[in-house]
């Protein structure tokens, strides 16, 4: 767990949970038969979890969650 005060430091937090959702799913990408492909499409489904939920809230949102496309 995060040694974060429990206010506050909310965007702290859902960064770290978008990283400990990407773990699991990259070591599984370690045994697919197409490793880089699979890690790329893993990190893109977290990174879109992670700004759905950036944007779920009314704070700033992380810079890379504004871009489109392959940006």
């Amino acid at each position: 767990p995060l040694l974060l005060p429990p206010t506050a430091f909310a965007h702290l937090r859902r960064q770290a949970a978008a990283l400990d959702a990407l773990r699991p799913r990259l070591n599984a990408c370690c045994r697919h038969h197409s490793p880089l492909p699979c890690a790329r499409r893993a990190w893109t489904d977290v990174l879109d979890g992670f700004c759905t939920d950036e944007f779920g809230v009314k704070t700033r949102q992380f810079h890379c969650c504004r871009r489109h496309g392959a940006a």
